[in-house]
């Protein structure tokens, strides 16, 4: 059996798996614990989730009653399309991990059998939960799983008597490490679908709704029909978004080191740098792809810049900045892609070492559209100069398409201009810094060598 070190766990990881490990490696779930702060990132998952539908509902609503409101027929039209452009965005992503929830929960209970959640059940309830994720709340229903079997593995302890001493140490019973072993699987394929969810809908309704700030009918054509109530909610969504891709890529990472032998949890001062790391490249990203794609050339006429207009006021063939924009992702990806397709990943792996070069090439495929706003490492091994090469990369984009957007954008007076250029780049720089304290002094590895070092010394 290849050892689990040198690769990242997937959602289809068996009980054989777990629960088979070399005599040299306890199994995974063996360090499963919940406490306090397994259920308070548990509690603020679902507030986050709820928040987040509220939130969705909200900025439809409100995009609703503004195109509502406008007189000007083509306005009119065009926000309507907005709204529904922003729509889409909202549900087809939940359909699509609504769909990939319900499909892991069948696949692991092919895979776990009798430890799967799904024997455990009625027929009405296995029933509530299809139902449940027809409603596009499925995961609301998995961050009750983790909390129940979480506190259901906690109880399940009792006292054990070790050694010629007598002296008595707590273990789990058969019935706990069930519930460590659904704890786990749970917990780990959620962190997944939590950041294919925010990837696949926050981020490009960040951009969109950036987009939609710039190219506000108040802006452009003078009119003062634009509700502060609109602008409110569509800034809201952004910050919220911030946040929610950040959090779900800092529990992912946490959950991918307790579903590896030997892999320290982060603590909680490494969580709370990862956090500021990764809403600072993001927030850096998401204005300078989303200010980049609101550009409206000076040539442009401002009666048709609602629309993508593919001619300026002259009649002459343009193309739009958003096609632009979406080239220069789109390259982006493709670049991404074969940069991570080249590092021999192993994600998608046969335990018996065999590839497969189709699944393979389509996880890298995903994991492309993530490294568009931020870097994940998909291979265990030291990180440093793909880190180098990912952060310079994405510094120049950055900086060349938010120094086209100052040339073009002099509707904007000096002052804004310049300083939301500073913003960019202030913000990459807040993330690297926290990445240089991240790897430099909170990274689990890192504290866990220098006391090794520090007892080896001691022992000396």
């Amino acid at each position: 059996m290849r050892s689990p070190q040198r690769r990242h766990p997937t959602h289809h990881l068996t009980v054989s798996l777990i629960l088979q490990m070399s005599l040299q490696e306890p199994p995974v779930h063996v360090k499963t614990t919940f406490g306090f702060m397994g259920a308070v990132g548990v509690v603020v998952n679902i507030v986050l989730f709820i928040v987040d539908i509220v939130s969705d509902a909200l900025l439809a609503y409100v995009l609703w009653k503004q195109a509502d409101k406008m007189e000007n027929k083509d306005v009119q039209s065009e926000l309507f399309t907005w709204f529904i452009i922003t729509l889409c965005i909202i549900i087809l992503p939940m359909v699509v991990i609504n769909i990939f929830s319900l499909l892991w929960y069948w696949q692991n209970k092919i895979c776990l059998g009798d430890y799967c959640v799904l024997h455990k059940m009625s027929t009405s309830q296995a029933i509530i939960r299809v139902f449940i994720h027809l409603l596009l709340l499925g995961p609301l229903i998995r961050y009750l799983d983790i909390l129940r079997y979480g506190i259901k593995m906690k109880r399940e302890v009792k006292h054990v008597e070790m050694g010629t001493n007598g002296a008595h140490v707590q273990r789990r019973t058969p019935r706990g490490e069930v519930h460590a072993v659904l704890h786990m699987i749970i917990g780990r394929d959620t962190a997944m679908l939590d950041m294919m969810h925010s990837f696949l809908q926050d981020a490009p309704q960040l951009i969109f709704q950036i987009f939609l700030l710039y190219r506000s009918p108040k802006i452009i054509i003078g009119t003062e029909k634009i509700s502060p109530t609109t602008t409110a909610v569509q800034v809201w969504k952004v910050l919220l978004g911030v946040f929610a891709m950040s959090w779900s890529l800092v529990s992912y990472q946490d959950e991918l080191r307790r579903t590896v032998p030997n892999k320290t949890p982060l603590s909680c001062c490494a969580t709370t740098t990862c956090l500021f790391w990764r809403a600072a490249m993001i927030t850096s990203r998401i204005i300078a792809i989303g200010s980049f794609t609101a550009i409206l050339p000076a040539g442009q006429n401002p009666q048709t810049a609602l629309s993508l207009s593919w001619t300026d006021s002259g009649g002459n063939l343009v193309i739009p900045y958003p096609v632009v924009a979406m080239c220069i992702l789109i390259g982006h990806w493709l670049i991404m892609t074969a940069w991570l397709h080249a590092q021999g990943t192993t994600f998608c792996s046969q335990e018996n070492g065999s590839g497969r070069p189709v699944l393979e090439l389509l996880y890298n495929c995903v994991m492309g559209l993530v490294h568009i706003f931020c870097y994940i490492n998909v291979k265990d091994t030291p990180s440093r100069r793909r880190m180098v090469f990912f952060y310079t990369f994405c510094l120049i984009e950055n900086s060349a398409i938010i120094a086209v957007w100052y040339v073009e954008m002099v509707m904007f007076p000096e002052w804004f201009r310049v300083g939301l250029i500073f913003s960019v780049e202030m913000l990459w720089l807040v993330g690297l810094c926290c990445v240089i304290g991240y790897y430099g002094f909170l990274h689990p590895d890192h504290t866990d060598l220098i006391q090794h070092r520090e007892q080896a010394s001691w022992r000396r």
